[in-house]
């Protein structure tokens, strides 16, 4: 049978214990924290006119899937990651227009983050456009001249 007494006796020193610790935990976080890669964010601004309403994306990681997103006109998909164990990030990206009232279906693959490349380049935000000419990347926060251009696939030829 258990004695209740010695039984709050064990649970109190336990809580003193965790209490006693809690600072050295929390100072021992926080020089981890500190030593950490800074905060890497790519961000994937959907720039193509409004009458195209979306462009559906499709990221992965050299370790990991990061879904199917819809990224409707004037808005962005973001993916934040610490330098490390990520080096890169590849995108399949897709709309519909209709040049001369035919659908077209534009589609690419392209590499979003190449740690190589874009280590130094854009060490805290990768900037990318997505317009109707292509994808245009930005050095963090220049959104005057894009540094890289990629162009959408040619479609295959339409058969008659």
């Amino acid at each position: 049978m258990c004695n209740p007494l010695l039984s709050k006796h064990a649970f109190l020193l336990v809580l003193c214990i965790a209490v006693w610790n809690l600072p050295i935990i929390s100072a021992r976080n926080q020089a981890t924290l500190a030593s950490d890669p800074p905060l890497t964010t790519v961000h994937i601004n959907n720039n193509l006119p409004i009458a195209l309403e979306y462009f559906t994306i499709h990221c992965k990681t050299n370790t990991e899937d990061l879904g199917v997103y819809e990224i409707a006109c004037n808005t962005a998909y973001d993916w934040s990651f610490r330098f490390g164990g990520v080096t890169l990030l590849t995108c399949a990206i897709n709309f519909r227009r209709y040049p001369q009232g035919r659908l077209e279906d534009v589609f690419g693959v392209f590499d979003m983050y190449v740690a190589d490349r874009d280590k130094s380049r854009c060490p805290t935000n990768c900037i990318w456009n997505v317009t109707e000419g292509g994808v245009y990347g930005y050095r963090d926060y220049n959104v005057g001249e894009s540094d890289i251009s990629l162009e959408w696939p040619k479609p295959p030829p339409q058969m008659s």
